[in-house]
């Protein structure tokens, strides 16, 4: 529409300026001045309504642009997404652009040099092209210099109740996997858990279902399994580097996962379990690696009148995690049995004091307690230094409900009698 009134819009400047051109000084002039009046008359009344249409085609093609710059969002969650990454669900046709962002500044209260990164800078993009059919993407670029795709698919809305999903998801665990733009949790950094047990940010290429009814959610899909075969796992961060994120992925392996989750009003209630192999047909003396992979967590938050808790779970299994390990570097031990959890509480303050003003500021305290070798395989040495404990505290302060800045103080212990302080400092925002 908007080329069509572009088009329509020269076309008509092109006439009324023939038209002037016509009238212009140097043409012959008609020889009865009788006849020359009238047809003067009829010019000025068409000028005058060329004039016109020109500038209701010109107010035509200004609200557009307007439309199209400036539209009205609904910054609302869809299916447990983040709000920017949900808009295009809310659009009713066409193209819709969101994204996220977030720097921070790190110092480290120790010998370790302090440190400050542009982290992310994340431009979803989506189309919608019936009211049934939509494509969804994140694109990702993290530190300036790496790009990443997030997500990638196409949804098929076959009612509100089911819906089929096709493409790059991500794996529907946690909290934070699904929804991480960062005025949306608290702490400068993602907890510890869902970066370590729960890799986050985990995505795969996959199909499957999903969908609503009435306070129930659902998700189910069929995944490329986890690649434990790449060389890049490490023991403080268990398959965090087994992520394929679906670019050229070796697909000898395959997984499935199903979350499913309750909202009652203020509180809401989920869980997921995800279940596979992770060898990706690799092999050692004793023949092809199966690696099969279980995690399992459960997740609730309580938000009330400005106060918010929130906490989560989560167990996970590694078969062969001997055999894994020795296709790794040098040292490397694989939990086969990792643990981890979190309890976060905060109070909005103004939502008491200045309910109206439309600024919030939370105060939090987040404590985590993660073991990445609760249990090791026989024969392999136990790290102590991976049972660790975190304690987070800080503030969340937004001027608009999609910016954020973020101070915290983290103290982290681990069984090894090691402590690590640090403090933190962060912008975000959402749109």
């Amino acid at each position: 529409m908007k080329v069509n009134i572009t088009v329509a819009l020269a076309l008509t400047l092109a006439a009324s300026a023939a038209r002037a051109d016509d009238s212009a000084p140097g043409r012959e002039e008609r020889p009865q001045e009788a006849t020359t009046r009238p047809q003067k008359d009829e010019a000025t009344k068409e000028e005058a309504a060329t004039k016109s249409e020109v500038a209701a085609l010109a107010e035509e093609l200004r609200r557009l642009k307007l439309e199209m710059g400036l539209r009205d969002v609904e910054y609302d969650s869809y299916g447990g997404m983040g709000p920017a990454a949900s808009k295009v669900y809310f659009a009713p046709k066409g193209l819709s652009i969101g994204g996220y962002g977030e720097i921070f500044y790190r110092n480290f209260l120790n010998d370790r040099p302090s440190d400050s990164d542009l982290y992310r800078i994340v431009l979803y993009t989506g189309y919608r092209f019936t009211p049934r059919i939509l494509f969804n993407a994140e694109v990702e670029f993290e530190h300036q210099s790496e790009l990443s795709v997030e997500f990638a698919y196409l949804d098929f809305l076959l009612s509100d109740a089911i819906g089929l999903r096709v493409g790059n998801v991500l794996v529907p665990m946690g909290f934070v996997n699904e929804l991480h733009e960062p005025p949306f949790f608290h702490g400068v950094f993602r907890p510890a858990v869902e970066r370590n047990l729960i890799p986050t940010t985990w995505n795969e290429n996959g199909v499957g279902v999903h969908g609503a009814k009435g306070p129930f959610r659902y998700k189910a899909y069929g995944l490329i399994g986890l690649n434990g075969a790449s060389g890049d796992l490490s023991s403080g961060s268990w398959l965090r580097g087994a992520r394929t994120g679906g670019g050229e992925a070796p697909a000898e392996s395959f997984a499935g996962v199903v979350s499913v989750g309750y909202d009652a009003g203020p509180l809401a209630v989920a869980g997921a379990f995800y279940r596979g192999g992770a060898g990706q047909g690799a092999e050692d003396a004793q023949g092809e690696i199966d690696a099969d992979v279980t995690l399992a967590e459960a997740h609730a938050q309580l938000s009330w009148r400005g106060l918010q808790l929130r906490g989560l779970y989560a167990m996970g299994w590694l078969d062969d995690a001997a055999r894994l390990s020795a296709l790794q570097d040098d040292g490397v031990v694989l939990g086969s049995r990792t643990r981890g959890g979190y309890a976060e509480v905060a109070y909005d303050v103004l939502a008491l004091a200045l309910p109206d003003s439309g600024h919030s500021l939370s105060p939090f305290v987040r404590y985590e307690a993660l073991d990445l070798h609760d249990e090791v395989p026989s024969g392999l040495a136990r790290n102590p230094a991976l049972d660790q404990t975190i304690w987070t505290t800080g503030l969340t302060y937004k001027p608009i409900p999609t910016v954020v800045v973020k101070a915290d103080y983290q103290r982290s212990e681990d069984e090894a009698d090691s402590t690590t302080e640090q403090v933190n400092l962060g912008v975000g925002y959402v749109f």
